[in-house]
């Protein structure tokens, strides 16, 4: 500790431990993937940069033409200027461009984490243990280089806390430096995303928090200067945003209020794999976000937490540090909203990534408190490092050995990415594909000695379309769920394992038995590499499925399962297969052995549902439904099926209550519960109902 007791010692090593995280982000950048975000705001930014070059006459970026839902709701400073870069330089690899204009944010917001750590401590001490712990938290890093939101956003909102508390720190005589500076956060910070207008609630309690607190009020030209100063940085944040936001820029008041009214309850829906279970974004519980955090800190950010709440009830310690409470309110009050509103979240951290600098600040905070307390009493000092240390390398451990796959960390309380595994969404964010892509192409596309397209099969085709281009021979792109891989002939897959349940990822559906590479983190398979069967067995099996042609369905699937036993596909090929031969007996033995890889999935159980309403197995039909709304209850498959059995029961009126269920969750399935509910009522004798629906089922 008394080498860290000089504040020029601290000093240069703060910068000098940036500098080198600067140079390691310069050298491990390209590693990094094309992310789910990131073709998407690849288009936007490239239609915002049109709209500016042509001052305004292409409208793409304001009518959202070819663009995905609510883009043209976010702005697009950060896209925007990538895709000026891109039009002046003309690289050949644009996303490599797009990648490093994202890490310079995202090293930005190391840096203000540090600053703001620095200030808040008034050691540069504290500004190195916030770095250390921003850097080692694998959710914040994982994503510097390749999150086209969430990091710049991240970035801008801690570097405009600074300067809010820079800028009220001086209200007795307000320097216009940190006012230009303060509106410029603002600016690039509302500029990626309408949530930036939190900070300017944050300014207005600091201001009026400081002006109390100072007697600042009571000086009617002071108030007057400062009243100058904050209009002045309001116009710089609000209209400097609004320059790089065609919506915005359109109509500057009604469109950033529509877009922070679709924003505050956003109507994207993802599926996903929560606690075990496949849910529906918009059906998580309010608890979502703050468990996501717990099971996602580092250990020693989760300490720093407790032990600030802790030391916050003590007077001295409040005192000491002064800003505090605006760096803790920062990220509580955002979680506690998103709880108390229930919004609409999903992809894990992802929408709260902005809040992991002030956490890594408030951790810095209590550590430091820690250190410096007990500086002179080495019995105490040296074990709170110790620990601290240990804390730390936990997940630095994790970081280097599964770069550059670290987002997808865990921690130690639900046993790492491997107790996660199968309960909780891995790579969410596509990044391992390229990891897979660069090892087929290497591996197995550069021996192959031909002019004719190879098909790759894959589920995550934007990535790959741009990873195709510098494929070792021609390529041919199938978009193919992992699922139904022996659907469609093809050479080569891709697949990563977004979208499985539980059962599939834990019982050996994925990866499969015959993967040719596996890419992994801490053993656990994000995305897995398949050379498919030369005799195309499942797919010649599938295809005669589809023609009726049971007897060669019937071969060549078992023909398939011989050579891979844990294909939960072509076990539910075969015992449909068996289901249209009407053989029960069969059909039940093979939709057995499907769900002893999976009990979840809901193909495989929906016609083991059928294959018992057929067997005159009523009951069983009526459990394996009843589990599909349990597993699935914001789907529309259980709905129905239960209704199918409490037809056959003759519980008419349950079932056309489950009808109405179904068609709630899932219209799709309007033609088979129109039809069923013809039946119905045919069977109630009320015909006139029944043709209405019969006509309905067939479209009429």
């Amino acid at each position: 500790m008394n080498f860290f007791a000089d504040e020029k010692n601290n000093r240069k090593i703060f910068w000098a431990l940036l500098a080198v995280i600067f140079l390691v982000l310069l050298l491990i950048t390209p590693d990094y993937g094309i992310s789910g975000d990131d073709a998407t705001q690849w288009r936007y930014g490239t239609s915002v940069w049109n709209y500016l070059k042509t001052f305004g006459a292409d409208k793409t970026a304001v009518t959202g033409k070819y663009l995905e839902n609510t883009q043209t709701l976010y702005g697009g400073i950060v896209d925007g200027v990538a895709a000026m870069l891109i039009d002046i330089f003309k690289p050949e690899n644009e996303f490599i461009v797009r990648h490093y204009w994202i890490m310079l944010f995202g090293f930005t917001g190391i840096i203000y984490t540090g600053l703001l750590a620095r200030k808040i401590t008034g050691s540069w001490l504290g500004g190195i243990l916030a770095v250390l712990f921003i850097v080692f938290t694998p959710r914040f890093f994982g994503e510097i280089c390749n999150n086209p939101k969430d990091i710049p956003f991240a970035a801008t909102y801690v570097m405009a806390l600074y300067y809010i508390i820079l800028w009220v720190e001086n209200l007795a005589a307000p320097k216009w430096k940190y006012t230009v500076l303060l509106g410029i956060a603002i600016m690039l910070c509302l500029g990626i995303r309408i949530g930036g207008l939190l900070l300017l609630a944050y300014l207005f309690l600091a201001y009026v928090i400081a002006m109390w607190q100072s007697k600042t009020y009571k000086n009617s030209a002071a108030v007057k200067t400062t009243v100058v100063h904050g209009v002045v940085l309001l116009l710089i944040g609000y209209f400097g945003a609004c320059v790089w936001w065609p919506y915005a820029w359109e109509d500057p008041i009604s469109h950033p209020y529509e877009a922070f009214k679709v924003m505050s309850d956003y109507p994207l829906t993802v599926k996903m794999l929560f606690e075990g279970q496949i849910v529906y974004s918009s059906f998580l519980p309010a608890y979502y976000t703050p468990k996501f955090i717990a099971i996602t800190l580092p250990l020693f950010a989760l300490v720093g937490i407790a032990g600030t709440i802790v030391m916050l009830t003590n007077k001295e310690f409040r005192a000491r540090y002064r800003f505090l409470w605006l760096i803790i309110f920062s990220w509580a009050f955002p979680v506690f909203y998103i709880v108390y509103k229930h919004s609409v979240v999903y992809d894990g951290m992802r929408h709260t990534l902005f809040v992991l600098p002030a956490i890594a600040i408030t951790t810095a905070v209590f550590f430091y408190y820690l250190l410096q307390k007990f500086r002179e009493k080495r019995p105490v000092s040296l074990p709170i490092a110790g620990v601290l240390a240990i804390l730390v390398a936990l997940p630095a451990r994790y970081s280097f050995a599964n770069h550059p796959n670290q987002y997808i960390y865990f921690n130690e309380l639900i046993g790492g990415v491997k107790g996660a595994y199968g309960i909780y969404e891995t790579d969410y964010y596509m990044n391992s594909i390229k990891e897979g892509f660069d090892w087929l192409n290497e591996n197995e596309l550069a021996k192959l000695n031909t002019k004719d397209s190879v098909v790759l099969a894959t589920n995550c085709v934007e990535p790959i379309f741009q990873y195709m281009l510098r494929s070792k021979v021609p390529l041919k792109i199938k978009y193919v769920r992992y699922y139904q891989k022996n659907a469609d002939d093809w050479d080569y897959g891709i697949f990563y394992g977004r979208f499985l349940d539980r059962e599939e990822l834990q019982k050996g559906f994925f990866p499969a038995k015959n993967a040719i590479h596996n890419v992994t983190a801490d053993g656990v398979t994000l995305t897995t590499i398949l050379k498919n069967d030369p005799e195309r067995l499942g797919y010649k099996g599938y295809d005669a499925m589809l023609m009726k042609d049971t007897l060669n369905a019937v071969y060549y699937l078992n023909a398939a399962i011989k050579k891979d036993p844990y294909d939960i596909e072509l076990w539910g090929h075969l015992a449909n297969t068996y289901y249209t031969m009407n053989k029960m007996k069969e059909a039940k033995e093979a939709i057995d052995k499907a769900r002893e890889i999976s009990t979840i999935d809901i193909i495989t159980a929906d016609l083991a549902g059928q294959i018992a309403l057929k067997s005159g197995d009523i009951n069983s039909a009526l459990q394996l439904y009843s589990e599909i709304t349990e597993n699935y209850p914001q789907q529309g498959e259980g709905y129905l099926g239960l209704a199918r059995a409490q037809a056959a029961q003759g519980n008419f009126s349950l079932a056309l209550d489950n009808i109405s269920t179904a068609l709630d969750y899932s219209p799709y399935l309007q033609q088979q519960a129109y039809r069923l509910a013809g039946m119905i009522y045919q069977a109630t004798g009320d015909m006139e109902k029944a043709q209405k629906f019969l006509n309905m089922a067939e479209g009429r």
